[in-house]
């Protein structure tokens, strides 16, 4: 089994973060919904103040319990780079080749800003992101696949050389 040369975590923080917010959002969105709703059928019912506390410290239990289940769940998520691929382990393990590399597209939104991350998309398929110091990934990995085609083409050029060898001795008995 061949060990990889290098592993990466994803940032948890940054995948965290939009969820966790949108849950906020959203949990807002239902409370303010509600209370218009009671406005226009015209039930002139005001929410006792503790019930309206109790709300928000639920709605923060409930952030409180994603924010430590996100990070759990994503804590287990790693990209693994070796000689000529690199995998991703996580919901489901996906493959990169190296072989069919053409480029590499580094990509940072607002969030990947406020959390100084990115991501390198590699194909349609294969991105790795989101990472800390991305320009340095990114510079690791154009390197790793740098060195995977050079050592592909001198693989291919001593198998060109010894089948040139054959041929000429073979030939020759």
């Amino acid at each position: 089994m061949e060990l990889p040369q290098y592993t990466l975590k994803p940032d948890a923080n940054r995948m965290v973060a939009p969820r966790i917010i949108m849950m906020l959002l959203l949990s807002a969105f239902l409370y303010i919904g509600v209370r218009v709703n009671f406005f226009l059928i015209g039930w002139d019912v005001s929410i006792p103040t503790f019930i309206n506390i109790f709300i928000l410290v639920l709605i923060a239990v409930i952030a409180a319990t994603q924010v430590i289940l996100y990070h759990i769940k994503f804590a287990q998520y790693k990209y693994l780079f070796y000689t000529n691929r690199v995998e991703f382990n996580g919901k489901k393990t996906k493959t990169f080749l190296f072989s069919d590399f053409s480029s590499a597209d580094l990509k940072q939104g607002l969030f990947d800003k406020m959390f100084n991350t990115g991501s390198i998309r590699l194909s349609k398929e294969f991105s790795i992101g989101p990472v800390a110091h991305v320009t340095q990934m990114n510079t690791y990995l154009e390197q790793l696949i740098k060195y995977y085609h050079s050592s592909q083409g001198s693989y291919n050029l001593q198998q060109q050389q010894s089948a040139m060898k054959q041929q000429l001795t073979g030939g020759s008995q």
